[in-house]
This record gives C-alpha cells, structure tokens and sequence, in this order.
C-alpha cells in the first residue's frame, strides 16, 4: 500500500484477531526506528481516528493515496473497511501499513499508520467487534463514508454510536435525490448526536458565497423578495452530472431554506429533463427549474446558475463557470444601472483538500442541515 514516501508495511492479508493486530502495529514502528537508512527520528503521530468505509478494492487503494495526503496535515489512525458481501467465500483479513513524510531539517520524522480490514461474504457483521477495540481512546473518531449512497447496515450502529463525526460525498450517490433524501432521513434519527459533513456542499461553498454577495449592495437586496425564477443548467455529456444534480439540488434548497419559500410541488414537463420546483415566497412564487444542455468539451464542472427578479423592475443575475473549470463569470443586469459583470477565479479543491479542511474543522454546519431537509422535502415520497 503507498505512502507519499515508501510505506512501511508488514505481510500480507491474514485473519483478523485484534491483539495480534495491535502486536502487528507495534512491530511496525519498531521497524520504522530502527530502519538504518532513515535520516531522521520517526514520531508516531496521531489526533484523531479516521474510520473509512469503502466498496472494493480498488476504492480502498484510491483512498490509501488520500489517506496519505491527509496525513501530512491531519496525522491520524486510519481504519479503511472494505465490505465484499458477495464474496463466495467468508471470513475477515486485515494488513497494515505507515504513511511517512519528509521531515523539515532537523525535525522528527512523522509518520501515521493505517490498517485495512476487508470482510468478506457474511462476514460484515464481525466488523464492529474488530473496528471498535483499534480506534484511539480519547480522540476524536470520524466516520468517512465514501460510497454510492449512505446505507450503513444495522451493524454499523455500534460504530456509530462511538463517532462524533460522519462525512459523505454526495458526488458519489448513484440517485442523487433519493440518496439525500435517505441521508436527510437519517440525519433527523440521529437527533444531532452525530455532526454530517458533505464534501459536495463545500464544492459549492464558493458558488454560495457568489450568490450572496450579488446582493452585499443595499439597493440589491429587495431583489431577493422578488426572486421568481432560479434555472440551472447541467452538462449532458458530463461524466460527472450525477456530481452537478446533487450541487443543484443543495443550491436549490439552500436558497429555499434562506429565502423563507415553502415547497408547493414538483412536476416534470419533459421526460428527458429533471424536475422543476415550485415555491411559495413573500411575494408570490418561484419556479426552479434544472435544464440539461449539450455542450461541446464538456468539462463535468460547467454549469450555470440565473436567478431572475420580475415586478415593475424585473433583474437578472448570473453565474457561469468556465470550460477550464476555475472560472465564474457573473452578469448583473438591474434596471436603471448598467449591466456589470465579472470574472472570479475559484479556489477548486481536491478531494484529499477538502477532506483535511472539514477534518480540521468538525463543526455543526447548520446550513447545509436545513438545505438537505428543504431538498428531502423537494424530493417527495
């Protein structure tokens, strides 16, 4: 399994037994101190526990490569488990490894470790009673749950009742409003015991804060009572749509949420197009509709966003992402004043990034809570 230097690992897949684990992890760092050819004392290093919940094999060596681009900023105990449930054979086999990192002169050298269980067949179940005795007492435990929908099996309770923290990537839901419908459901059980992180609402942090400071201006803001009609456009072609349907609808239920609209209905007018949706505000109603549109180089990032304000003055106000994928360029036409515009760069993070920020911050994020209840309700039975 690689680190970001060589990793240090010992034997292969072998049955599971938690003491001879920890002896295994002890072995480990006594081999790391006393490899010959490091330059610098190793510090094993560790804040908190990272529980990962992947589906194949090949999820669990892509996380391997983040976990050690995690590390360098967040040292942790990671635990990926990998379930195979349609295994033909059972049973429980687990490895570990180290992800180490060049020291800065003079310095210790860090290193992090990290131990895979794959369960295979009907095995799932002995998961907890493996997992739970090698988290680290005392520290944080995040659950990080990368998989097409968030389904944890009943198992996976016991684990859950030992995490504070459980992230998701609605990028990955393979039915992107039913699975955040799902997770929404599975949020209000919860009853805020556990804290939810979404890696896809933070993908759209800086679409938000575009869209808010469109109406900094006092002479602006009575154009957010207005607001009639909101359109968002995917790529067709896009291998990522299922990425941009799930960014469309926590748009969608983000400005509901802020924007005090209560949810009337959904209808879909063209069967090769999403459902729009349809409001009740303040003023009158809002219609929010999704669109597909082919585009020549789909990019999987470009999408746009236009928030239309009718009335005696109507305005409009949009958000277009470049083909590069890192550039926003918004259009304000408001009556009276000349249309303005301009073009943002966006600070795009990657997944390993993304994942070290909500691992440094693990707050409550009341927002996109109340975002994913409007869009639970959007959804419907």
């Amino acid at each position: 399994m690689a680190g970001i230097i060589e990793p240090v690992g010992l034997g292969e897949p072998r049955p599971v037994d938690v003491s001879n684990l920890e002896a295994e992890l002890s072995a480990l760092w006594r081999t790391a101190a006393e490899d010959p050819g490091a330059e610098s004392a190793v510090t094993r290093a560790c804040t908190l526990t990272l529980l990962i919940y992947v589906e194949s094999d090949e999820a669990a060596y892509e996380v391997t490569n983040l976990v050690a681009e995690v590390t360098r900023q967040n040292p942790c105990r990671a635990i990926i488990m990998m379930l195979e449930p349609e295994a033909a054979s059972s049973g429980l086999e687990a490895w570990v490894s180290a992800h180490c990192h060049l020291p800065v002169a003079g310095e210790k050298q860090v290193c992090s470790e990290q131990i895979t269980i794959r369960a295979r067949g009907e095995a799932g179940p002995g998961l907890p009673s493996v997992v739970l005795p090698l988290t680290v007492s005392g520290l944080p435990i995040f659950l990080w749950w990368r998989a097409a929908a968030f389904s944890p099996p009943a198992y996976f309770d016991d684990i859950l009742r030992v995490t504070q923290h459980v992230i998701v990537d609605s990028a990955r839901f393979s039915l992107a409003g039913k699975h955040l419908q799902d997770l929404a459901g599975w949020l209000q059980k919860s009853a805020g015991r556990i804290q939810l992180t979404d890696l896809n609402w933070s993908r759209i942090t800086p679409w938000r804060q575009l869209i808010a400071q469109c109406f900094d201006a006092p002479d602006r803001r009575p154009y957010l009572d207005r607001i009639t009609q909101v359109r968002i456009e995917y790529e067709l072609d896009s291998a990522r749509l299922v990425t941009q349907r799930a960014q469309g609808l926590l748009l969608s239920g983000w400005l509901a949420s802020r924007l005090g609209w209560q949810f009337v209905k959904s209808e879909r007018k063209d069967e090769s197009q999403p459902r729009s949706f349809h409001f009740k505000s303040a003023n009158g109603t809002v219609t929010v509709e999704r669109n597909l549109k082919r585009v020549d180089n789909a990019c999987g990032v470009c999408f746009t966003i236009e928030l239309i304000a009718d009335g005696t003055s109507p305005a409009r106000f949009s958000f277009k992402r470049g083909p590069d994928g890192k550039v926003v360029k918004t259009s304000a036409e408001v009556p009276g004043s000349p249309p303005m515009g301009r073009s943002v760069r966006l600070e795009v993070l990657d997944e390993a990034e993304i994942l070290n920020e909500e691992l440094k911050l693990g707050l409550r994020d009341r927002l996109y809570e109340e975002a994913l209840s409007e869009v639970a309700r959007m959804i419907g039975p």
